[in-house]
């Protein structure tokens, strides 16, 4: 029986994807066959580990994986290749600060001999999975094979960034340490105003290393959510907690917005779970200056648990007077 991803890396079902990043750094610093040489049962953990956090690291394979239920129906379903298709897994080491072999993504490699495994642990160990025969005579006579990814401008890099609700409504500036190549680099990133999930922000220059120059750094981005707002594209939704008699009679209610609370108004009449929309107090439309979507504030009425005479007496009296 094949051991469930969240278990193997030590992480609730619920865990957030810069939870599930640290928990695989921390197994694959643990696991790594650079520091158990010759230990076969380290190799298969570091195994296990990589096929875990290649598919919860990606939203969709992590979905998938959720809905069957177990790492056993899983993977009668998806086949290995399917788990590390375009899994850039030499990205990854280097962003750890673990030793990366230059390979870049196993969809190149995938048929060649040997298992997609023998790769994943011939990669981190900075090895070729072809033979000392194929490579001479792929090798024009007298000429020493380049190293991957060498020829030409540098390959580029792709690295997970996860971001505070905060800084994607207002930007700012965000401070990284990566490293890449075997490089440590410490870049100050510009993150825009109204960036969303899923965004990719290109840093020119800063991707693999390559004889005219270096590739681009991609940061794909996600935004930690913020319990006072619902994001819908640009709008924001949040709810305001309203007496009975507010509805009834009209009156006001004090919000959360972007900028600080605002008190907004309520016509006589109103019906809870109505939305009362406040213009552009909405999110950051991206790479538009100063505009902005709407604030939507569903009004959700707030009952006493318990009533006190002169509020029994009111209700009754509305009872009676039919409302």
């Amino acid at each position: 029986m094949k051991q469930d991803y969240y278990t193997l890396l030590g992480v609730m079902r619920d865990a957030t994807p810069d939870a599930i990043r640290k928990a695989y750094r921390k197994q694959a610093m643990r696991w790594h066959p650079d520091k158990n040489p010759d230990n076969k049962d380290a190799e298969e953990q570091f195994k296990r580990v990589a096929e875990a956090y290649a598919v919860l690291s990606d939203p969709a394979k992590r979905r998938q994986y959720d809905s069957f239920g177990s790492a056993d129906e899983f993977s009668q379903n998806v086949s290995v290749e399917e788990i590390f298709k375009d899994f850039n897994f030499d990205d990854l080491l280097a962003q750890f600060g673990l030793k990366s072999s230059g390979w870049g993504n196993f969809r190149a490699r995938a048929g060649g001999g040997g298992s997609i495994f023998d790769d994943l642990v011939g990669a981190v160990r900075g090895q070729h999975s072809r033979s000392a025969a194929d490579a001479t005579a792929s090798t024009p006579s007298g000429a020493r094979p380049r190293p991957p990814g060498q020829v030409g401008r540098g390959k580029d890099a792709e690295v997970p960034i996860v971001i505070s609700f905060h800084e994607a409504m207002h930007g700012g500036e965000r401070q990284l340490r990566l490293n890449i190549d075997n490089e440590d680099r410490e870049l100050h990133v510009r993150i825009p105003a109204g960036v969303t999930t899923g965004k990719k922000l290109r840093v020119r220059g800063q991707g693999h290393a390559g004889v005219t120059g270096k590739g681009d750094l991609t940061l794909i981005v996600t935004v930690e959510t913020d319990p006072r707002f619902d994001r819908k594209g640009d709008d924001l939704h949040t709810v305001a907690v309203v007496k009975p008699s507010t509805l009834l009679l009209g009156g006001s209610a004090e919000v959360e917005t972007l900028d600080g609370k605002k008190t907004v108004r309520i016509a006589a009449g109103t019906s809870s779970g109505a939305l009362v929309r406040v213009r552009n107090h909405g999110a950051p439309e991206l790479g538009k200056s100063g505009e902005r979507g709407d604030l939507y504030v569903k009004l959700e009425v707030q009952l006493p648990g318990v009533l006190t005479d002169a509020q029994r007496q009111a209700a009754e009296a509305l009872r009676e007077a039919g409302l």
